[in-house]
């Protein structure tokens, strides 16, 4: 299987043969091409929803100040997932808490709780489109969050941009929507090449999994 790393014009090269097209100098050189872009574009989204791939990973620092308990987490984009969340400072986990639970906690009193962070909820998007959360409670002095984030990319406009999603996998499902296009009826290679691209992405998902056990834990409430 072809590693993460590829770029976008090298992913879009490789199959562009596999329906019969000569490769291109730019993803827009011709109108085929530029469908092929927006099929990786397509494909791409579908396998990062299915699995919190390493590679779009990270951590964000979040200082949290008295008086304040709105924060955003800053370039995160609108499709960021938070993983889990700790407080550096108390050396504990903060708890992700609800909509209602948190409303109840601030609109449902006249005084705000106070204490370490201990508690977060997803708050929606900021004026930028970034992620934006609230913690509970509001703070007495400086606690520190670390927040482990996963980040999907952008739909990439530049043809150098690196694809981060399992390569080979990306390049199977792009060339089942392909086909698809060109107006399979859903005939045998069509279905060969859907199970083909099912098949490499569970085992894709499989092998990350497999090198984290906790990963798929279930954990009863």
């Amino acid at each position: 299987m072809a590693a993460f790393g590829q770029t976008k014009l090298q992913i879009i090269n490789q199959v562009l043969p596999r329906m019969r097209e000569a490769t291109v100098a730019t993803s827009s050189s011709t109108v085929y091409a530029a469908l092929v872009s927006s099929v990786l574009n397509t494909v791409r989204t579908q396998i990062e929803q299915a699995w919190a791939w390493k590679d779009m990973r990270d951590t964000y620092t979040v200082t949290v100040t008295p008086g304040t308990t709105s924060y955003s987490l800053t370039s995160s984009g609108q499709f960021a997932k938070i993983l889990d969340m700790w407080n550096t400072t108390t050396g504990g986990e903060v708890e992700q808490g609800t909509f209602h639970s948190f409303n109840e906690k601030f609109f449902g009193t006249s005084t705000i709780s106070t204490g370490n962070v201990s508690e977060y909820n997803v708050a929606g998007l900021d004026a930028n489109y970034d992620l934006q959360i609230d913690t509970w409670p509001n703070v007495t002095s400086t606690n520190t969050l670390k927040v482990n984030l996963y980040l999907p990319q952008q739909d990439p406009t530049a043809d150098a941009t690196v694809i981060l999603v399992p390569n080979q996998v990306l390049i199977e499902g792009m060339v089942a929507y392909l086909i698809a296009e060109r107006g399979d009826d859903n005939g045998v290679a069509l279905q060969m090449q859907q199970q083909l691209y099912q098949d490499m992405l569970a085992g894709a998902i499989a092998a990350e999994a497999g090198q984290d056990a906790s990963e798929v834990d279930w954990y009863p409430v």
